[in-house]
């Protein structure tokens, strides 16, 4: 009987520890990886989250320039060219401006001091030719030099051009207004003509001889 007894005690104790466990568990308590998520929250969460506007890289920078064409460009370009003095031995540096707002365009190309004014003339057809075509292959509306023609940027932009010495004597100091002709002749290019052709027609004879 005292068994009894005892093992019906122990039975009470347990089922009432286990009421006291299950009572003390919320049923309202979100179980752990399935938390209900609120839409709402999501969107607001979304809203805050925009990032600052020196980090976001959608939104135009107002600052930023516009040019008509890359003159840092032009400028490795005339570095590469003009500054080779296998190709110019009389080269000593070649540089230029530009001004947009005003529409010119400055050439200048600084030679040895013993370059003569023939080789400098040479030199500064040669520099207008080119730096119009470098220019040209920027933009399709433009057009390239040609023998006769220095190209058609310089419809658009005044031109100064120079060449000096390095002891600063102007060999060549010429400008023009957008459009203007230029008058820039190289030796080369005055010495030009139509290409020899045999002349087989009777020559007529000397008027002094024929009376003879």
């Amino acid at each position: 009987m005292k068994l009894l007894k005892r093992m019906a005690v122990l039975s009470l104790v347990v089922l009432a520890l286990g009421g006291c466990t299950k009572s003390s568990i919320s049923t309202d308590a979100p179980v752990s990886g399935s938390e209900e998520v609120d839409p709402a929250k999501l969107e607001s969460d979304d809203d805050d989250e925009t990032l600052p506007r020196d980090q976001n890289f959608l939104v135009e920078d107002e600052t930023v320039e516009t040019t008509m064409y890359d003159w840092e460009q032009a400028q490795s370009e005339c570095d590469g060219l003009f500054n080779d003095t296998s190709a110019f031995p009389q080269s000593v540096k070649m540089e230029f401006t530009y001004d947009e707002s005003a529409l010119n365009i400055g050439l200048t190309w600084t030679v040895k001091n013993d370059t003569t004014n023939d080789d400098a003339m040479e030199y500064a057809v040669t520099m207008v030719k080119q730096f119009n075509d470098i220019i040209a292959a920027q933009s399709m509306d433009l057009e390239n030099s040609s023998t006769d023609s220095f190209g058609t940027l310089w419809n658009q932009f005044s031109l100064d051009v120079k060449v000096v010495t390095e002891g600063g004597k102007a060999l060549v100091d010429k400008s023009y207004k957008a459009g203007e002709k230029i008058d820039l002749k190289s030796n080369e290019t005055a010495a030009e003509g139509p290409e020899d052709v045999a002349d087989d027609s009777p020559k007529k004879l000397d008027e002094t001889k024929a009376s003879k």
